[in-house]
């Protein structure tokens, strides 16, 4: 399904009934990655995944796509399908996404989940590096897919999900390059948000990391969740991409969640 956006097409999916959930994607992904999460919570819930702007069937908008934006899109989702409040959850940028709407529109939040994501900025290292993906996929988009998505994964678990990372990068190269560049200069911009994930006490939050993920500093994430209020810290054995890499027991962990705080 479909619906629209300041003029352009965002697509969705709504499955299941109950409070609402809403999962939101990481950068070169879509809504599909969360189908065995879809299919764990549908029975208690409805559940809502949308492909973010430039991103999966949705279509790209302008040549930056902020973190605010894309929140701006999940908030407009809400307001056009009748959802007054809703627990969100996302992975990797879609994590960002997700705290982007709780400075935005805290008041439309159930709970609050980041799953393989963090709240703080970029640092200077980092925004070089987003500096130079951003011309590399400028000069060759489908090498930068290519090298990027196996990398996203646990070192040792490259050569074991070989199958899975070749139909991530087919389903990546169906992005044209410009919205490529609009997330990754968007993920740039963005601002830290770790007092307001950390202080924040209206609604249960959900953190979730993997021990092994090669995308994080997980001391900082460490020493960050010990001062995080009402926030149930997981770690999980592997990566960056648990959807893959721990399959099996992430959905569970986000279905704890969610009935333990009865939302």
């Amino acid at each position: 399904m479909k619906y629209n956006y300041k003029k352009v097409d965002i697509s969705y999916k709504k499955r299941g009934d109950g409070p609402a959930v809403i999962l939101i994607h990481g950068f070169l992904e879509n809504q599909k990655m969360w189908d065995d999460v879809v299919e764990t919570l549908k029975e208690d819930h409805s559940v809502y995944t949308l492909d973010l702007l430039g991103h999966g069937k949705s279509d790209g908008l302008c040549d930056i796509h902020t973190m605010e934006q894309q929140a701006r899109v999940v908030n407009d989702f809400m307001n056009q399908h009748n959802i007054i409040k809703a627990s969100i959850i996302g992975h990797s940028m879609g994590g960002y996404v997700s705290l982007a709407f709780a400075s935005l529109f805290p008041e439309k939040l159930s709970g609050l989940g980041l799953l393989n994501s963090h709240p703080f900025a970029d640092n200077a290292e980092k925004r070089d590096a987003r500096e130079r993906a951003i011309k590399t996929v400028k000069y060759n988009h489908t090498a930068y897919i290519k090298a990027a998505i196996p990398s996203f994964f646990a070192p040792d678990n490259r050569e074991k999900y070989k199958k899975e990372i070749q139909n991530l990068i087919s389903e990546s190269l169906n992005m044209q390059p410009e919205n490529i560049v609009a997330a990754l200069r968007g993920m740039k911009l963005r601002t830290d948000h770790s007092d307001l994930f950390c202080a924040r006490k209206s609604y249960p939050k959900l953190w979730i990391v993997g021990k092994k993920d090669p995308l994080i500093v997980l001391e900082k994430i460490r020493n960050l969740a010990m001062d995080c209020k009402d926030t149930d810290y997981i770690e999980l054995s592997e990566g960056h991409m648990s959807y893959v890499e721990n399959k099996a027991d992430m959905p569970l962990k986000i279905q704890k969640f969610l009935k333990k705080n009865k939302i």
